[in-house]
């Protein structure tokens, strides 16, 4: 038994019970089951497609039960998943393809036309459909083969990986907005899921809802795969609905709510809020922006504590936590380092800031990624001597609290969605009519940040925000979009020359929201 085959230790320990229930359908599948269908997709990857240790296996899907059994195939093999974010448009999803260089390509039929859009390199990449057949017609689907044997005639055995090996690939914009892939291992998706358990004191009587995305860190690891490890249990959802949420809270017994702030505020707005059962939710856990004093007390006065995280990609999400009793003594801290992170402030000359001054948080331990894929120098620039440098900024209070104050680098956070000025900037500056842009993230009620991107035009060229909005919307996913496009004759320069973002978000602030 190995450390990539968590299900087939599950299966040995508690093989009926339950582990997964998809909303979807209401089918309920118990760790022996999930078992057996990872089993027979990893032998359907193997003969098929010749899929083995250190192969990357790409999924373009939304969540569906489907999405966790190629999760724990590929860790049977020895493969490395990698999520790709279904909001992004063909061209960004060639960017990522054409890094990782995959072996296979799943992805689910309403994502036909994107991958149909893919570029040459990336179209020749065999594919199989989840939900249709295969990219020549001669692959059954892959929701069929979980119920299909092997031809092999051996019984399968899964494949002995080190702790060090490199589980997934998760794609996270760098400061010069283009992707890198961060190489999680199993033994950064172990730590993470021991900080968890220790942090919430999770227990196999644990359910949650899993509806955040799978392309993201925050779908996996916030507390699925701590659930798996313990042997809880998790409903999934194909995507966030907050009447939905409220629906089953009782009936399926859920104890701990996740989400960003602007979920918890929908669920609370919504019609069914006050008929919900909350009399099995212990707290709430919610990361990406601070919650509102407002909506901690609303969901106090139904029994439920609010706790804020933090995490990144390269470290897990669950990297401090905040005790639900500090919620609003303590609003708007992230709390301290979980059990197993070792944390720092470093200020630009290297020295740790006192009570209340800034410095850039640095991590260590083993809850860390291994690198980006096929990219040295970052990986350098991001790990030094053991310690991450996260890029976000920081304060500790006089008691060790922690609270985030700012990005080193601009990135801003809209709706849980990072957003990097850059990559919004690269795309709107490819417009034939655009000279500069430069991209700010503005306080918004609704989704904490939205961009406020300021354009200043090519000599002679003439064009509208309304066709700038609709190039956005060709090149960028939706949350990558600004709210707002504002022409300037010229930028304010800093003393270095560059264009000084402080001075447009001052500007920004006071000309108010959309």
């Amino acid at each position: 038994m190995s450390v990539n085959d968590w299900l087939g230790r599950r299966r040995l320990v508690t093989p009926q019970r339950e582990a997964v229930v998809d909303d979807s359908d209401g089918r309920r599948y118990c760790y022996a089951e999930l078992d057996t269908r990872a089993t027979r997709l990893a032998q359907q990857l193997r003969e098929h497609y010749d899929v083995g240790p250190g192969d990357r296996v790409a999924c373009l899907a939304g969540n569906r039960i489907e999405y966790i059994d190629l999760y724990f195939a590929c860790g049977k093999l020895g493969a490395i998943l990698v999520p790709l974010n279904h909001r992004l448009p063909a061209a960004g999803i060639d960017e990522l393809l054409d890094d990782c260089r995959p072996k296979l390509l799943v992805h689910e039929t309403c994502f036909a036309e994107v991958a149909a859009a893919l570029r040459q390199g990336c179209a020749e990449l065999p594919r199989w459909v989840i939900d249709g057949g295969g990219a020549s017609g001669h692959a059954p689907a892959l929701g069929d083969v979980v119920t299909a044997k092997s031809t092999d005639g051996g019984e399968f055995r899964a494949f002995a990986a080190d702790a060090s090996d490199v589980a997934m690939i998760l794609y996270t914009s760098g400061t010069t907005g283009r992707a890198k892939g961060a190489m999680i291992t199993y033994r950064q998706i172990h730590f993470n899921a021991l900080n968890t358990i220790i942090g919430l004191r999770l227990t196999e009587d644990d359910a949650v809802l899993m509806n955040m995305p799978l392309y993201h860190t925050g779908g996996w690891h916030v507390l699925f795969t701590p659930l798996m490890l313990l042997g809880g249990r998790v409903v999934l959802q194909a995507r966030f609905d907050s009447a939905r949420c409220n629906h089953l809270l009782g009936p399926e017994g859920i104890t701990i709510l996740f989400g960003i702030p602007t979920m918890l505020r929908m669920m609370a707005e919504a019609d069914n809020f006050a008929a919900a059962d909350f009399s099995r939710v212990r707290f709430a856990i919610f990361g990406g922006e601070s919650c509102p004093l407002p909506l901690i007390e609303t969901y106090a006065a139904r029994g439920v504590a609010m706790r804020q995280g933090y995490g990144l990609t390269e470290a897990g999400p669950n990297c401090f936590s905040l005790p639900a009793a500090d919620a609003v003594r303590k609003q708007g801290s992230i709390g301290f380092p979980n059990f197993l992170v070792d944390a720092r402030l470093s200020d630009e000359a290297g020295r740790e800031p006192g009570p209340g001054e800034v410095g850039e948080l640095q991590m260590r331990g083993p809850h860390l990624f291994a690198g980006y894929w096929n990219n040295p120098p970052a990986s350098r620039e991001a790990l030094r001597d053991g310690w991450l440098a996260t890029g976000d900024l920081m304060t500790r209070d006089e008691e060790g609290y922690y609270y985030v104050v700012g990005r080193k680098q601009d990135m801003y956070v809209s709706g849980g969605e990072n957003v990097y000025p850059s990559e919004v900037e690269r795309r709107l500056q490819q417009h034939p009519a655009v000279a500069l842009a430069a991209v700010v993230g503005v306080p918004d009620a609704k989704w904490g940040e939205t961009g406020r991107a300021f354009v200043q035009l090519a000599a002679g060229a003439a064009v509208d925000d309304a066709q700038l909005h609709e190039w956005c919307r060709q090149h960028l996913a939706p949350f990558q979009c600004p709210a707002r496009i504002v022409f300037v004759d010229e930028f304010p320069l800093g003393t270095s020359g560059k264009v000084d973002k402080r001075s447009l978000v001052q500007r920004a602030v006071s000309q108010g929201t959309p």
